[in-house]
């Protein structure tokens, strides 16, 4: 394509180009890709993570109380069992050759679990949970009750009508990072879009632009630019936390529903960040100092920080309705798409609304745009804005 005939492209270029030679954005950039990578990683070795231990038995109860805590321990725990007398066993214990001993009270109605120095929190209960069953046995088999027959917490069955708790963990975990991931990216990116609007009025570089590049296409190329930065930012972050979800050991949950739901929040986000890059053009144009966009985007920081909130907190019927209207749907949608339970016209419905509002705030923003960014004598209201001549 020939620069000369889009100068919107030329104007996008540069905005990409001055972002990446921005310091602080690469560090941040490298910096946040680190924390995802760390992250994912840490998640899968803790998954993955097998926790040994080795204790001995003091006496024939303790032993069988050892033997019963074989048989409850979970997966990813090894229980090595032994049985010395308490003098050898605690010498072992001193040397740290076993981490623990157990030995039966004289009535054999208590036991006492010692270590070298702490013991592990899921190893005391782990033998605590095995020494309340063998001593329940023991009472009810003294007054001639079967054990057995008695209910247990294992007959307590759980469901929810909605999922399940570990689906919920991940919906949780992937609510916070769509909706962190949205906050930060509109402030990254938006406001930079004010801030270049509002330095080229101070130092009057939009005059000089606007006697070469229509001032549409100079907008234009502002969002654009802006707009690539920040999806291929977001592409990386969530390409990167995917790739090491995949490589990390251990098994990560739901990673084929998280990997396809992404792919519709980067939709979202398209649409939504454009919306709200017209929003923070149009602001740029009305003030004409730094200090003005301070008082004029709190509004928006705030919809902003309510968004946020609404993806990590908002359930039910409002996590519904929050999906149909714009800029929050670009969160709420993808996190109800979590549960899989949402029919496939629902995000399209919702897609459509979203690019419907950033067609029309756009349009808007660059009626704004074109009439209030020549002007420099003090911030404008929109209804000021409106009146003045293009």
């Amino acid at each position: 394509m020939n620069t000369t005939s889009a100068p919107w492209l030329i104007v996008a270029l540069r905005e990409v180009e001055t972002k990446l030679k921005d310091k602080a954005f690469v560090i941040s950039t490298l910096g946040t890709l680190a924390l995802i990578i760390g992250a994912v990683a840490l998640t899968g070795f803790l998954g993955s993570k097998s926790a040994d231990y080795s204790v001995a038995a003091t006496d024939p109860l303790s032993y069988q109380v050892l033997t019963e805590a074989q048989d409850q321990r979970p997966e990813n725990m090894s229980l090595a069992i032994s049985q010395l007398d308490p003098g050898q066993a605690r010498d072992q214990v001193q040397s740290q050759d076993i981490d623990a001993m157990l030995a039966s009270s004289a009535d054999q109605r208590s036991m006492t679990l010692t270590g070298f120095d702490e013991l592990d929190a899921d190893l005391e209960q782990l033998v605590s949970t095995a020494m309340r069953t063998v001593l329940t046995d023991q009472l009810l088999s003294a007054q001639g009750l079967d054990a057995f027959a008695l209910p247990t917490a294992d007959d307590l069955e759980t469901e929810q009508l909605q999922g399940d708790s570990e689906r919920s963990s991940m919906i949780r975990a992937m609510a916070f990072i769509f909706s962190f991931l949205f906050y930060m990216a509109a402030l990254i990116f938006g406001m930079p879009i004010a801030n270049s609007v509002i330095e080229e009025k101070q130092n009057r570089v939009v005059e000089i632009l606007a006697s070469t590049v229509r001032l549409r296409q100079l907008l234009a190329g502002k969002i654009i630019g802006n707009v690539i930065l920040a999806m291929v930012q977001l592409l990386v972050f969530l390409g990167v936390g995917l790739l090491a979800a995949y490589l990390a050991p251990g098994e990560i949950p739901f990673l084929g529903v998280v990997s396809t739901v992404a792919g519709w929040f980067v939709v979202f986000f398209l649409g939504g960040f454009m919306l709200l890059a017209g929003i923070w053009a149009a602001l740029g144009a009305l003030a004409t100092r730094t200090e003005d966009l301070q008082q004029s985007s709190g509004p928006i920081i705030g919809a902003l920080v309510a968004v946020m909130f609404i993806g990590i907190y908002a359930k039910g019927g409002f996590l519904v309705l929050a999906s149909y209207i714009p800029i929050a749907s670009s969160v709420a949608m993808p996190i109800r798409m979590l549960s899989g339970d949402v029919a496939l016209w629902e995000p399209l419905l919702s897609l459509a609304v979203l690019l419907a509002a950033c067609w029309a705030v756009l349009l808007f923003s660059e009626r704004i745009y074109r009439r209030a960014v020549m002007h420099t004598g003090g911030a404008l209201t929109l209804r000021r804005a409106m009146k003045l001549e293009l």
